[in-house]
């Protein structure tokens, strides 16, 4: 391997590129090392960098194309204000920190000053700004308002959709208990909604960086086989898009040394390890926003908000959108001390509307890049633990391992003080000040657990609210993966690295093993109940099984949800919909799941449950058997070039592979088709390390560079495909 010795009147650094393209970064110190960093991040990846800026700053029409999707999402950022308070939170990360960014910034900018502009800058005419500290906190906002924000609002307006239908009230109170307890339906159907985003628009945003999944275990001394502790972390988003997500790198200065998967624009690693401590992080789903309803009418070419009796006049921020080759437009946002409207009352008259509440711009919220800086300078795992507890944002939840044989977790994030502990997931009046938010909790309340006595700590995007406690999340997936995850670690008394390894590859379904125990006593013998009883539940790509199981379930799922709405139903097409959609829509399919393991409900009052599941099967006859691989399979594209045909052509695209597993399986093999692209939900890097050693085993979805004409384009493809791991 050459060494490169990188000089300039700056900073000076060394690195050299391993067998997989990988940089290894050498360096005196460490802000040498971070201005290495920024260099590389620059050099291997400027389009992804400053494309998700300009996206996130709402100005990818004016910088990148004017297209519709990006039109919308322009209007959705500039409403959203992600652009907002960054000089301010910039002001008060502290002086260390600033230094930190300052020298990050200083090599990616020295970077770009010594290339030409991208294939794709050169052909939408992208011009390059300079990359600073405000940049830096716009990436860290995308991972919490993409995954966060976005993800439950989405579920919120969907819940507040299907009120707006026909469904019959008591369903909706017994699929959704108990968030609909109590609730005033008829006040929550007199809001005006706005349009939902576009599933093209949504593709948009899931091209960004941003965590939505991800799996995480730490594994004690006494349960592993080379007596250290063991750490395994997947973190799992849209991956099927090339460049990957994450920037794998390795950065020496002196005796020390941080490996692991950093995020281009900015110094953090969000997986990984130094000498003495690893960790990994799951995405918590904490519901940080809310969203009220506010009473609104026009005075005097005013448009007011009722507080009590009492009316007040919006804020009215103004919002210009740039379009290349058309009229720029300008959006007004209505504002106050609760939110934003989410809607344009100039555009639908005076009512009641949605505003938006996020914790994430709040003052302080910037002094979370200080957490990533910080870390790797901790070698104890209770100590990292005390850190990135009081870490703003995102609601994470960490592992950690270190050299001494700790092991813990901590939930970390700022969560709004509301006057109901469990609400958070139904809007509220906006007029009446005790449902206002009372600052934040503390986070003395956030959980944690140290050096358990199993031996082993594994997180998978369940449920971890404190029983007595504040609902952290009101969205909570299934835990199906936690389930297996935790069934696998409890029957291997000396865990290896192999065993880490094999069960980030798990695609056993713990959703179908329950749900088989309720359709099967109900399926008629036959073909169909033999294959399934003798299945096991194993999402592999060559099983038949595994694409009759989904065909079953989702047919179910239609027979039994899906009457029209005249019979008090969700509707056939709605519910074909919502059933697909498990990325945006799993609050809802997460609600069914739970329901059809009762005997009795509203949903089968009048009918019999057995009948349905057996019209379901019967609805199965006649179809082409067909091998996972061919269901659940998908291709990489590029991200900036859109055409199937000119991508495969010129060899930016793969060709079609299968996607092992599924949402319910520890390797989430989720696969979309929406829109005019396919959309996919995954391990987006693995990583598994023991802490006896100073080695580390990975693979990614990609490879270090985004140049299409770079051997490192898509170099870790065909080991994060076959579930080989390179060291």
């Amino acid at each position: 391997m050459k060494t490169l010795r990188i000089k300039n009147n700056r900073r000076e650094f060394a690195f050299t590129r391993d067998d997989h393209g990988v940089p290894h970064i050498q360096a005196r110190d460490w802000r040498d090392a971070l201005y290495g960093l920024g260099y590389l991040h620059a050099q291997d990846r400027p389009t992804q960098m400053l494309f998700a800026r300009a996206v996130a700053s709402g100005r990818g029409a004016e910088l990148i194309a004017d297209q519709p999707e990006l039109v919308e999402t322009d209007r959705f950022f500039r409403h959203r204000g992600l652009h907002l308070n960054l000089e301010r939170e910039v002001d008060n990360i502290g002086d260390a920190a600033f230094g930190d960014l300052t020298t990050y910034c200083e090599g990616v900018n020295d970077s770009l000053a010594q290339q030409r502009r991208s294939l794709p800058m050169w052909a939408t005419g992208f011009q390059r700004d300079p990359w600073n500290q405000q940049a830096v906190l716009m990436i860290g906002n995308l991972l919490s308002f993409g995954g966060l924000a976005v993800g439950q609002q989405q579920n919120e307006r969907i819940l507040l959709d299907l009120l707006h239908t026909r469904v019959d009230d008591a369903r909706m109170r017994e699929l959704f208990s108990p968030h609909l307890d109590g609730a005033d339906l008829a006040l929550l159907r007199q809001v005006k909604i706005s349009r939902q985003l576009s599933d093209d628009a949504l593709e948009v945003l899931a091209d960004l960086p941003r965590l939505a999944g991800s799996n995480a275990w730490v594994v004690a001394p006494q349960r592993s086989a080379t007596g250290s502790a063991l750490l395994a972390s997947d973190p799992h988003l849209e991956i099927n898009r090339l460049p990957a997500i994450w920037y794998e790198v390795v950065l020496q200065w002196g005796d020390e040394y941080l490996m692991g998967a950093s995020l281009p624009g900015t110094p953090m690693v969000a997986v990984g390890r130094t000498r003495d401590l690893s960790w990994g992080v799951t995405y918590l789903k904490g519901d940080t926003s809310d969203f009220f309803i506010e009473d609104c009418r026009q005075r005097n070419g005013r448009w007011q908000y009722r507080r009590q009796d009492g009316w007040h006049d919006f804020r009215v921020r103004t919002e210009v959108i740039a379009r290349k080759g058309q009229p720029a437009e300008t959006v007004l946002v209505y504002e106050n001390d609760e939110g934003t409207l989410d809607a344009n009352p100039d555009e639908t008259g005076e009512g009641l509307y949605l505003s938006i509440k996020w914790i994430g711009t709040m003052e302080g919220v910037g002094r979370s890049v200080t957490t990533w800086l910080d870390l790797p300078f901790y070698h104890d795992t209770l100590e990292a633990m005390d850190l990135v507890r009081e870490c703003p944002q995102p609601t994470l939840v960490w592992l950690f391992a270190d050299r001494q044989g700790n092991i813990g977790r901590q939930v970390n994030g700022w969560f709004p003080r509301r006057s109901d502990p469990k609400g958070g997931l139904l809007p509220v009046p906006a007029w009446d000040d005790a449902n206002h938010w009372r600052g934040r909790l503390p986070s003395d309340v956030l959980p944690r657990v140290y050096n358990p006595p199993e031996g082993f700590i594994a997180s998978a995007n369940e449920n971890i609210n404190p029983p007595d406690g504040p609902a952290l999340t009101t969205l909570p997936v299934p835990d199906y993966r936690k389930r297996r995850i935790v069934e696998r670690l409890a029957a291997l008394p000396q865990s290896t690295i192999d065993d880490m390894q094999r069960l980030q590859y798990d695609v056993i379904s713990v959703q179908a093993r329950d749900l088989l125990a309720i359709f099967l006593p109900q399926l008629p013998d036959g073909k169909v109940k033999r294959r399934l009883a003798a299945w096991d539940c194993n999402y592999a790509p060559e099983s038949t099984e595994a694409t009759l199981f989904t065909r079953l379930y989702r047919a179910v799922l239609l027979e039994v949800f899906g009457q029209g709405e005249e019979e008090g139903g969700i509707g056939w097409r709605r519910m074909l919909y919502l059933s697909s959609r498990a990325g945006f829509s799993m609050m809802v399919v997460t609600m069914i799941d739970r329901l059809l393991h009762r005997d009795d409900s509203q949903w089968w009052r009048h009918r019999d449950k057995g009948e349905m599941i057996r019209r379901a099967a019967a609805s199965l006859d006649g179809q082409v058997d067909q091998p996972w691989s061919k269901t659940n399979a998908f291709n990489f594209t590029n991200r900036f070039v859109g055409a199937k045909i000119v991508g495969r052509a010129l060899g930016f695209h793969t060709a079609d592979l299968p996607m092992p597993g599924c949402h319910a399986t520890p390797f989430q093999g989720h696969l979309l088709r929406a829109a005019r692209r396919e959309t996919t939900f995954a391990p987006s890097y693995h990583f598994v390390t023991d802490m006896g050693t100073d080695e580390a085993w990975t693979n990614l979805p990609g490879g270090p560079s985004e140049s299409t004409f770079s051997k490192w384009y898509k170099s870790d493809i065909p080991l994060w495909s076959a579930g080989k791991y390179k060291r």
